[in-house]
């Protein structure tokens, strides 16, 4: 790409990268059994857009990313790497503060921005050397770490334990028959293999916008691409996991599962 050297490895999944910090859900309260019936499509539309936001519409999406912009082309990559993962920190802790899902993660969280950032800028200052770029060393640690979860996410699978599966067990104080119900574990399996094409996909186009554009174009193709991209999908997951839980006798419907596991309350009418 034009300046900057070939990254090596691999953006996170979600909020790592300038755009957010990921979360994990919290504790939730027992599901009420809601007959199993299908949720309309505008209300799926709604909860995918939320699951893109992080379950907030505001600026801590975009601000790491226009931050990093600004001071990439005013200062240097070191000045852009550190107002980038100061405000992914303050958002990943105002989260926590709000009550909003992060939970147990937060400090593994926390932890990896900060570990990416002082490595980042030890390759800016010259204390290390891996051949390549401090924004490539930046970014790749971010396309590597997405990667790494969907093949994590592959190999819950291969062992007979779908990382979803583990959430739903984990998360969603479910009847103990919909535990073991075929139905319901080969939806939540199917779901995981969605996880691991979506990471592994995301990284690889990554890491081909990054070689193939300028630090700058990869930012904002990224960061728009990556958000239609992962609207239309949640929506398409959400759309097939909703029909197969309401043919499951005593399954939660998914709208009451979700705002639960988030400890949200269903929209008005669903």
């Amino acid at each position: 790409m034009g300046g900057s050297r070939s990254v090596n490895e691999g953006s996170d999944r979600s909020g790592a990268e300038p755009g957010g910090a990921p979360g994990a859900p919290p504790e939730v309260p027992e599901p009420v059994d809601s007959g199993g019936s299908a949720t309309e499509p505008r209300e799926l539309a709604r909860t995918s857009r939320q699951a893109v936001w992080g379950w907030r519409s505001n600026l801590d999406q975009f601000m790491p990313v226009v931050l990093f912009l600004v001071f990439y082309n005013l200062a240097n990559t070191e000045v852009a790497v550190i107002a980038a993962t100061a405000w992914s920190v303050k958002a990943a802790y105002s989260r926590r503060r709000r009550g909003l899902p992060i939970g147990a993660w937060l400090p593994a969280i926390t932890g990896y921005l900060l570990a990416r950032a002082a490595v980042s800028i030890a390759v800016e200052r010259d204390l290390v050397d891996f051949g390549v770029s401090s924004e490539a060393v930046y970014f790749g640690i971010g396309i590597g770490t997405k990667m790494l979860v969907g093949v994590a996410a592959a190999v819950t699978i291969l062992i007979g334990k779908p990382f979803m599966v583990w959430v739903a067990h984990r998360f969603l104080n479910l009847p103990e028959e919909l535990k073991h119900n075929p139905d319901f574990l080969s939806t939540l399996r199917n779901v995981t293999w969605v996880i691991t094409l979506y990471e592994v996909g995301s990284s690889v186009w990554d890491f081909w916008l990054y070689n193939s554009a300028g630090v700058n174009l990869f930012l904002v193709t990224r960061q728009v691409v990556n958000f239609v991209a992962a609207f239309l999908l949640i929506f398409a997951t959400l759309l097939y996991v909703d029909r197969r839980f309401s043919k499951i006798d005593g399954c939660p419907s998914l709208v009451d599962l979700i705002s639960r596991a988030t400890g949200r309350a269903p929209a008005d009418g669903s």
